[in-house]
């Protein structure tokens, strides 16, 4: 059972160490840091226990929000504090509206872009 959670314990940390790389592709200051971050809390569990199925999920969970939840913006001209922010918006980013919290639980398809 212990080789078992390694391997899930890995493949989580792969998924976490994918997730940074899309949620923060051009922000090699804030990759680096989630990527340090990741690699503490993973070394803070290393050893098995009874709550690891939990912490493998926890990671799992953290790597889907920074794949679908997590946009980043960038200002158009750096030193201009009036240009306008350019939002990096990636196909695995969740797109929706205010009705389809309307909804509950059913899955929507959203016919317009995030920018109409």
């Amino acid at each position: 059972m212990a080789s078992q959670s390694a391997v899930s314990a890995l493949s989580a940390y792969r998924q976490v160490l994918r997730a940074t790389r899309i949620a923060f592709h051009n922000d090699s200051r804030v990759l680096l840091a989630a990527r340090q971050e990741a690699r503490q809390n993973f070394e803070k569990h290393r050893r098995f226990g009874i709550d690891t199925p939990m912490q493998i999920n926890h990671a799992v969970e953290v790597a889907n929000i920074l794949r679908h939840n997590i946009v980043q913006g960038a200002r158009d001209a750096e030193a201009d504090e009036s240009a306008k922010w350019e939002l990096r918006i990636h196909e695995d980013i969740e797109r929706g509206d205010n009705d389809s919290i309307k909804v509950g639980g059913q899955s929507v398809k959203v016919d317009k872009p995030c920018s109409s």
